[in-house]
């Protein structure tokens, strides 16, 4: 059992750090479009979820690969599928464009871009090739129960965070 909670922290600060990464990706690209500040998360926090649950997806997906090349075209293919998906489904839902790549070059509808995919596939493989190594080193260590007691404190606090807005 305690190893098991031991292995779910470890997910969740993966899942965290990529949705933080997200977030932080996507302030950045609308501060370069638009020259401005507007948060792009979901949540009341600086997190933006569809990041983390990518990432965790990608994992298992690609458990398996060492290939940096594979990494990058597969990841990057995977999230513009989602993302062209995702696109059709929530503008069906909610009768709105939430984004739009019409100033990227190569763009499809405005819903994905060849440079959007780049970049997503180029940060995934970062992730899978650099973040989680170094995320399962710290676990092995003695440091890692203290990152696993972090990792619940901050999503006790990040749960509790949401529900005081709901």
């Amino acid at each position: 059992m305690k190893k098991a909670l031991y292995k779910l922290t470890e997910y969740i600060l993966i899942f965290l750090l990529a949705a933080f990464f997200g977030w932080l990706y996507e302030i950045a690209c609308v501060y370069y479009m638009w020259g401005c500040y507007i948060d792009r998360g979901v949540l009341h926090l600086p997190l933006c979820p569809i990041y983390g649950f990518g990432i965790l997806v990608l994992m298992i997906i690609f458990r398996k690969t060492r290939n940096f090349f594979v990494l990058f075209i597969g990841s990057a293919l995977i999230a513009t599928a989602v993302e062209l998906a995702a696109s059709y489904v929530l503008e069906y839902l909610f009768h709105t464009e939430l984004w739009s790549y019409e100033p990227w070059p190569l763009d499809f509808e405005g819903r994905i871009s060849a440079v959007s995919s780049a970049i997503f596939g180029l940060l995934a493989a970062l992730y899978l090739k650099l973040v989680r190594p170094l995320i399962g080193k710290i676990y092995k260590t003695k440091a890692g129960r203290y990152v696993s007691a972090f990792v619940v404190v901050l999503t006790v606090f990040c749960v509790c965070w949401e529900l005081r807005f709901l």
